[in-house]
């Protein structure tokens, strides 16, 4: 046997666990020596906590997905540029509600993408549905949901904001709404840009219903899409053949060493821009629409109501307030104006004297439907000026050419804009009170018997406030001063003509022409001659209206007055005179939707059932988000909805809710509403909000797209289930069951457009959710219903609590 000696063994053995150890030292050093590899993907249970800053970012590290602070101190769940300093806003899931501190999204283990509120209160993103089991946010800004199989079973592509990304592509029905107020307020804003489904680009201020101040023209293809193409960063239009309507004509290359992004923004306009990734320069645009380029008031509104938009130089805009008024939010322009003081034009006293006409030159006021009144032709500046003067309700009016155009209130869209309003003379009146051209005498070194009496006035005036601020802080004064009184806001001016009693009994000849009954009182029909026109007039005569006073009731139709969208009912004037409380509104030729729904007649075609749905919705969403007073109507149903000559659905009743007495509802002591579309928070006594009118509103859609009453007692009988009986128990029995397509069977116009149709019905079970946090607000349906926003199912409804 033969030993080694002992140091000898000792190094054999070293020798060997170096050589063992060898691949993996190497390994290790390798990992050090190279980035590391990810794959970034995110797995079911993961979660993002508001305030943390944690996010998803894509392998790139370009885009990341998570909570974006906004200057509040609020949250949106978004996308953005992660590697540049203005870490830019491309994607938001929540602009309309941010979240607050502790918030979270989660991906939870059925795969749902969910935004928790710090509240408690959820949305959902994603409903999980197709087998979801990973994401990721990818390097091109696209955050997606995948199955097992790498499948793409859900996009952030697919439901885009404000902004479209390199690759992406517009299909006919999407549409982009601008930011309310640039990177201030990121809500939805009044512009949006539409694919429309006859294949035309579109952009317009859709809020106003504006048919569009910039369009492609491509009406009249198939298959349209807008390409924002990833090889080239060019955007054109295209239909399944060529290229249709090109945008960008050059832009920097190579196109990968920059950013891309085409955004509509807060001024109604397009423009795509590009961002150096290394010399980090900023946003640079590199195209917008050469017609707003030229002229960047075109967008409608940019300024508000009473706004006036300039452009000296065509490349920036001005935002300042007609004369005679003054701005609601200096920061925010796009808020308009209010005027410095209230006049009516046309009340009994009012004259000539009481306001002047001031001319603006290169001006225009091009806001057509909304206050086009008439026009006088051939007219020349003297016989417009005299035109408007003699006219009460023309508030303004502009000459171009040799037309006079008289305008009413609201006055929109003003504007100074070369080439466009060019020899455009533009006036507008002004009570003499805002008028600050004094008329001086002659002789300045003398003082006149005006400035004497001032100075004595002043003197009085000094005299009178010393002695009250010596009676207000005298000890024995004390106990009898009451608290000071908040400075009284600036009045709005609402224009509606003040009528007498008498002139609407004549007009309604002697309120014999009576055309129903409502919860707030009864309606005549009338004729009226404004302006030696007949107008065919609706008065409704209001009882059991509020007893405070005229103030108050002056108050309510202030705010009525100040509404003005094509899906309400426009008030034109008001009676209030002594206990005599009427309102007079255009008289709405086609009756309400509950004859046109339920009438003898032949039912009304799936394309008109539609078309109401989407009015409905669409007056519900001004009256809760769009006007500046918001206004709950509380009682939404066939009955308050009126169909114009043409079929559009207008609004009826809203804003009279506060007139009624709190003891005289149809139904009890503590509700307002009518049963059947009410929602339960009235039975609660729970907080009532907007909501109220999201669930009758969903009501209202199931009983229009199915023609059915929310109930059928007639229908009633042995046989009969009790989920037949009540409508919104059978719908949601039928969808629990997938028989949605068998119960409209009969019906072929629907059936063709089976995919709209099954939409509608999961957006009015939606809205009637008992638990009000989970109702869409009346935005969230809006775009639900026009496709523009993913609709989830429903929860499941307990139908027992209907």
């Amino acid at each position: 046997m033969v030993f080694w000696p002992t140091d000898s063994v000792f190094s054999v053995t070293m020798v060997s666990i170096v050589l063992w150890c060898l691949p993996f030292v190497l390994s290790f050093l390798c990992s050090l020596a190279q980035p590391q590899i990810t794959t970034n993907t995110i797995n079911l249970g993961a979660s993002i906590t508001a305030g943390t800053n944690s996010s998803w970012r894509s392998p790139s590290g370009d885009f990341a997905f998570g909570f974006y602070p906004l200057l509040n101190g609020m949250f949106l769940v978004g996308i953005w540029f992660d590697k540049i300093p203005e870490r830019t806003l491309v994607w938001s899931a929540n602009r309309d509600d941010p979240a607050r501190t502790g918030s979270t999204i989660n991906f939870t283990l059925d795969g749902q993408l969910v935004l928790t509120h710090s509240n408690g209160t959820g949305y959902l993103i994603y409903n999980g549905t197709f087998g979801a089991s990973s994401a990721l946010m990818q390097n091109d800004g696209n955050f997606v949901v995948k199955t097992n199989s790498s499948e793409v079973i859900w996009q952030s592509f697919d439901s885009p904001t404000n902004t479209i990304l390199l690759g992406q592509v517009l299909v006919m029905g999407k549409k982009l709404y601008s930011n309310a107020n640039g990177t201030v307020d990121y809500s939805t804003g009044q512009y949006m840009l539409e694919l429309q489904m006859d294949g035309n680009v579109v952009m317009s201020a859709y809020k106003f219903a504006d048919p569009g101040y910039w369009f492609t023209l491509t009406e009249g293809n198939q298959n349209v899409s807008l390409i924002f193409n990833q090889s080239t960063a060019f955007m054109y239009v295209v239909n399944h053949t060529s290229i249709t309507y090109r945008m960008t004509s050059q832009v920097p290359t190579p196109i990968g060493d920059y950013y891309h992004r085409a955004t509509i923004n807060d001024h109604g306009n397009l423009q795509q821009f590009v961002y150096h990734k290394e010399n980090g320069s900023g946003w640079t645009v590199v195209w917008e629409p050469e017609s707003i380029k030229a002229e960047p008031c075109i967008p409608f509104n940019i300024c508000g109501v009473y706004g006036f938009c300039t452009s000296i130089d065509n490349t920036t805009i001005n935002c300042d307030c007609l004369p005679g008024y003054s701005p609601w939010d200096p920061s925010i322009p796009s808020k308009g104006c209010y005027p410095d003081t209230v006049i009516d034009f046309c009340a009994p006293n009012s004259s000539a004297s009481n306001f002047t006409l001031e001319e603006i030159d290169n001006a225009d006021f091009p806001n057509g439907a909304f206050a086009d009144m008439a026009r006088v032709t051939p007219a020349d500046v003297e016989e417009c000026r005299k035109a408007i003067m003699d006219d009460c309700f023309a508030v303004a009016g502009v000459l171009v050419e040799s037309v006079c155009y008289k305008k009413r209130t609201p006055l929109l869209n003003a504007r100074r804009s070369i080439p466009s309003t060019n020899n455009i003379v533009a006036f507008i009146k002004i009570p003499k009170a805002n008028n600050n051209n004094q008329i001086q005498d002659k002789d300045d070194d003398s003082p006149s018997w005006i400035a004497l009496l001032a100075g004595l006035l002043l003197c009085s005036i000094m005299t009178l406030l010393f002695a009250t601020i010596s009676i207000y802080h005298h000890p024995l004064a004390q106990p009898y001063i009451s608290k000071k009184q908040l400075p009284v806001p600036k009045p709005v001016e609402i224009n509606l003509k003040a009528f007498s009693f008498q002139e609407l009994l004549q007009a309604t000849n002697g309120l014999r022409n009576k055309l129903g009954r409502g919860a707030f009182g009864t309606v005549y029909s009338g004729v009226l001659t404004l302006e030696a026109e007949e107008v065919e007039i609706a008065v409704k005569k209001l009882e059991k209206v509020i007893e405070q006073g005229e103030k108050e009731f002056l108050t309510e139709v202030q705010v009525i007055g100040l509404t003005h969208h094509k899906n309400l009912v426009r008030l034109v004037g008001f009676c209030n005179e002594k206990n005599h409380r009427l309102l007079v509104y255009e008289l709405v030729k086609n009756g309400t939707l509950s004859d046109f729904l339920f009438g003898e007649e032949r039912r009304p075609s799936w394309d008109q059932r539609a078309e109401t749905v989407y009015g409905i919705a669409r007056g519900l969403l001004y009256l809760h988000e769009e006007c500046e007073t918001q206004i709950i109507h509380c009682d939404i149903k066939p009955q308050n909805v009126l169909l114009d000559k043409n079929y559009t659905a207008k609004i009826a009743d809203f804003g009279l809710a506060k007139l009624l007495k709190k003891d005289q509802t149809r139904t009890s002591t503590k509700v307002r509403g009518t049963m059947g579309y009410m929602a339960p928070e009235w039975l609660k006594n729970a907080p009532v909000t907007t909501k109220v009118d999201v669930y009758s509103f969903g009501v209202v859609l199931l009983e229009i797209i199915f023609c059915r009453k929310h109930i059928e007692l007639h229908q009633v009988n042995e046989s009969t289930e009790d989920n037949e009986m009540i409508l919104i128990d059978w719908v949601l029995c039928n969808v629990r069951a997938g028989n949605l397509h068998a119960i409209v069977s009969h019906d072929s116009e629907v059936l063709e457009d089976f995919c709209r149709f099954e939409r509608m019905v999961l957006v009015g079970l939606w809205c009637i959710c008992p638990n009000p946090t989970l109702r869409p607000s009346m935005n969230k349906v809006t775009q639900m219903l026009e496709g523009t926003s993913e609709v989830d199912d429903p929860p499941l409804i307990d139908a027992q609590i209907f």
